[in-house]
């Protein structure tokens, strides 16, 4: 059986549409002598109009009709070709059944198409196919600028999630899409209670529920799948929770990094304290930086920052190249807590400016500002280095 067949002057005829699709009543081609001339679209053989016991219109091959995959599918796959037509009209699309593409290299079961050319085809699967067969399909359907949802009802679906595909189940006398259809709750994917077929594929024709391929592994599913439908807007929040997971990770990175290069840093300033004061002349030139101007206010905001009750004073590794001509401050015991007034320089900013992490006092606000932009411009030019 098949729900479509051809006449040589009106063209294509539907039996699914009241007017059969080209203006004429079901009584012009139903049980009329002469018997009008119809042949299948699949196989070119002879037609002519029937009605099942139940009142269902169709076209039936007449005898001695060749191998033709129309009339090899189940009363069951018509029926849910019927069901997916149907539902696709619902929702205001235009539904062909069986249509063949232009070169037939592919048939859709149901082609929902609308004004604007899109174009979606709803294919009925209950046969047994492999998931390659069925990816291959779907993808010679696509290269012709038609997508492909597959419907099935079986229990076991081996393909379900490969492509984009739903499981139906009967609830009363309607159809139901179980699966796999989810939202993304938080964290994670979760299914969604069943869905009526009409809605689902009204939500579907309208890119209300998209197939996505989850980057986040569904919970509380009956088998994992690899597609799935969703609507765009949980399909967004999984790549925001992805996307703020990967910032979260990077900044992580970049911080042990900075970790990392802060105690360098720090160590250095410690050797290199501990090494200026084993030379006495060095003393010398430490008293003659504390007396530059502004460093007293600079020490006494160190002290207070620190809530030190012990002498906060000029390092005696003074004059050393990696404080950019700055005067490091120190604790009694030599650690560096401070770098005063640090000079621009004609190259990048010292690394170990950029790594100890310690405050930069100036004496006036033009000086620091000078410093912070020379600074600003060596800190992004190291940021395209971090991994």
């Amino acid at each position: 059986m098949s729900f479509t067949s051809v006449h040589p002057e009106r063209g294509r005829l539907d039996a699914s549409l009241p007017d059969l699709g080209c203006g004429w009543q079901w009584e012009a081609v139903h049980r009329v002598r002469p018997p009008v001339p119809l042949t299948c679209p699949e196989c070119g053989h002879a037609m002519h109009a029937k009605v099942s016991n139940l009142g269902l219109r169709f076209f039936a091959h007449a005898s001695g009709a060749p191998t033709c995959t129309l009339a090899e599918e189940s009363i069951a796959h018509h029926l849910l070709k019927l069901e997916l037509a149907q539902a696709a009209r619902a929702a205001g699309w235009f539904a062909e059944l069986e249509v063949s593409g232009p070169d037939g290299r592919w048939r859709a079961d149901v082609l929902a198409s609308t004004a604007g050319g899109r174009r979606i085809a709803l294919e009925a699967q209950l046969a047994s196919i492999t998931a390659a067969d069925i990816r291959e399909r779907t993808e010679r359907m696509s290269a012709y600028a038609v997508s492909a949802c597959w419907f099935s009802d079986r229990s076991r679906i081996p393909w379900l999630g490969i492509v984009p595909a739903v499981r139906l189940a009967r609830q009363g006398d309607d159809l139901v899409a179980v699966e796999p259809v989810a939202r993304f709750v938080g964290a994670y994917w979760t299914p969604e209670p069943p869905i009526p077929l009409v809605e689902f594929i009204r939500r579907r024709l309208t890119s209300h529920l998209v197939a996505h391929a989850p980057r986040t592994p569904p919970q509380h599913v009956a088998r994992p799948v690899s597609t799935l439908s969703a609507h765009p807007k949980c399909v967004l929040a999984e790549a925001k929770k992805l996307r703020d997971e990967e910032n979260h990770q990077r900044a992580t990175q970049e911080e042990e990094i900075r970790a990392e290069r802060r105690g360098w840093a720090r160590h250095e300033a410690a050797v290199a304290e501990r090494t200026a004061r084993s030379d006495p002349d060095r003393e010398a030139l430490a008293r003659h930086s504390g007396q530059l101007p502004g460093i007293d206010q600079a020490i006494a905001q160190v002290a207070a920052r620190y809530l030190s009750h012990r002498p906060v004073t000029v390092g005696w590794s003074v004059g050393d190249s990696r404080y950019a001509c700055g005067v490091p401050l120190v604790s009694e015991a030599g650690t560096l807590l401070a770098v005063f007034d640090p000079l621009p320089q004609s190259g990048p900013c010292p690394a170990f400016l950029l790594d100890v992490d310690l405050p930069l006092l100036f004496p006036t606000e033009v000086r620091r500002q000078r410093f912070e932009q020379y600074r600003a411009a060596s800190e992004r030019a190291r940021a395209t280095d971090l991994p």
